[in-house]
């Protein structure tokens, strides 16, 4: 049960009901707390650590909270970086790991900055730990973990909304969503990685003000789209986009072929095999991602591509206008760019056995093309026995 009745203090709740154990915390994390309290700072775990701790899950992260300003930090704890802008925050390395120590927000407007439709374009101003907790997004990532004491502190609900599997923005959901838009994203992921309920205005909120998410930086989407879709509920996820009209935002390319049997079942067996790949701890890539996403749109343009009279060069010139156009919605860097295009290119070389073959297997992203081969057969093209030849040929048969 909650240690406090006075609703000016947060609700405090002990070991016997959050069953969070001190082992469960990583030991930089762990360290990173000791030193800041050691300098006479505060400092807490929040957000998602915290949240899937409740909820029985395997948190991934482990972010820190602080009243040490980005620049005190950086001074105490070895290894660390000060990112960003728009939020400044700090980058501690912890092994392959990166553990975030944030500042707490306030409350004032004072080195705020925002669009002329209200979104927030800077804010570096630091309070208290009860400013923070109504400066986040949603209540269930406002909750608190003391280390020393083992009790987490909520001051808006969010242990309770938990328990309820409810999904709720702290304070007015239209205003939050016009400061960022990207937390209408935010959204659509908890409410299919948690399997969370939403609360009735954020749901009706997030259909209004959908099209604020065309005010994101293009760079800013390309980050979401792979937290959307290479963190394990990929499939669900692109279900949900549809429902609150994301996917034209994000996706507007994907999103013009997404009633396409042929075109949807390939995108969503993609999106299927991604997530048992995360389940299975198994490397995925971005560029194999776009591949697919993007597919249907190459294919528009070009036509039959499994016809001998489409030679790469036409794959690549179509290729370089559908990543140009998309990149005006959605940034992917060059590299990615590139791989894409070797992924699509390659497709008509794995057409053309047994020519060259021997060449066509040792391309660099020769296995990811062969995977999207494999992948346009079981979506039902037929591609006269081609991802068969292949399978054979690498195994020796």
């Amino acid at each position: 049960m909650p240690l406090n009745d006075d609703t000016s203090l947060p609700e405090i709740y002990t070991v016997s009901d959050h069953h969070i154990g001190k082992e469960q915390i990583d030991k930089k994390a762990l360290s990173i707390i000791s030193k800041l309290n050691a300098a006479g700072y505060e400092a807490f775990i929040v957000g998602g650590f915290v949240r899937d701790s409740l909820m029985g899950k395997n948190p991934k992260d482990c972010d820190i909270v602080t009243n040490a300003t980005p620049e005190e930090i950086k001074k105490i704890i070895p290894r660390t970086r000060i990112i960003g802008r728009r939020f400044k925050i700090v980058h501690a390395r912890a092994g392959k790991d990166i553990i975030e120590i944030s500042t707490f927000r306030s409350s004032s407007q004072k080195d705020t900055r925002k669009s002329n439709k209200g979104i927030l374009l800077r804010d570096n101003n630091y309070g208290t730990i009860e400013e923070d907790a109504f400066r986040r997004d949603f209540t269930i990532n406002s909750l608190y973990l003391d280390i020393e004491r083992m009790e987490v502190l909520d001051f808006v609900g969010g242990f309770k909304d938990l328990q309820e599997g409810i999904l709720r923005c702290i304070g007015d959901s239209s205003k939050r969503f016009r400061e960022d838009p990207v937390r209408i994203i935010r959204a659509v992921r908890f409410k299919s990685k948690l399997g969370l309920a939403l609360e009735k205005k954020l749901e009706k909120d997030m259909s209004q003000s959908s099209y604020l998410l065309g005010e994101i930086s293009s760079g800013r989407k390309y980050e979401e789209t792979l937290k959307m879709f290479l963190t394990g509920n990929g499939h669900s996820i692109m279900s949900e986009m549809q429902n609150y009209k994301i996917t034209e935002y994000l996706l507007p390319l994907t999103k013009n072929f997404m009633n396409a049997k042929k075109d949807r079942r390939l995108i969503f067996n993609a999106l299927k095999d991604t997530d048992k790949r995360f389940s299975q701890n198994k490397t995925l890539t971005p560029s194999f991602l776009f591949a697919v996403l993007l597919w249907p749109a190459l294919i528009n343009k070009i036509g039959d591509v499994n016809s001998k009279k489409i030679k790469i060069p036409r794959v690549s010139k179509v290729a370089n206008l559908i990543l140009k156009k998309h990149n005006e919605y959605c940034f992917i860097p060059k590299r990615i760019q590139s791989s894409i295009k070797e992924i699509w290119e390659i497709q008509v070389m794995l057409l053309r056995i047994p020519e060259k073959s021997h060449i066509t297997l040792k391309h660099k992203r020769f296995k990811a093309a062969y995977d999207f081969l494999l992948l346009r057969e079981k979506s039902g093209e037929d591609l006269g026995g081609a991802g068969d030849w292949w399978t054979r040929k690498i195994s020796g048969r």
